[in-house]
């Protein structure tokens, strides 16, 4: 993500590792044929019907649904912009 607020800018990453069970050619048909991978990034939505295949998630989940939130508001709080009240 980039950030440019004003003079001041910043660039950060977050990573997060999602392990899952082993699935079976069924599982994957059935996955499939549900059409909810369709419109994922990865394939699969962590807050949906995949989640019965995580065993495991290392980092943030916000960031595997979409936006690591924390992360962001950390970011903008250190460059003055943003700070609860």
């Amino acid at each position: 993500m980039f950030l440019l607020i004003k003079t001041a800018e910043t660039s950060f990453y977050e990573k997060t590792d999602v392990c899952m069970y082993p699935l079976d050619d069924a599982e994957i048909r059935r996955y499939i044929a549900s059409g909810e991978p369709m419109d994922k990034a990865g394939s699969y939505g962590i807050q949906g019907q995949a989640a019965a295949f995580v065993k495991e998630i290392h980092g943030d989940y916000n960031n595997v649904v979409g936006l690591p939130v924390g992360r962001l508001y950390q970011e903008l709080k250190k460059l003055g912009v943003m700070e609860w009240n």
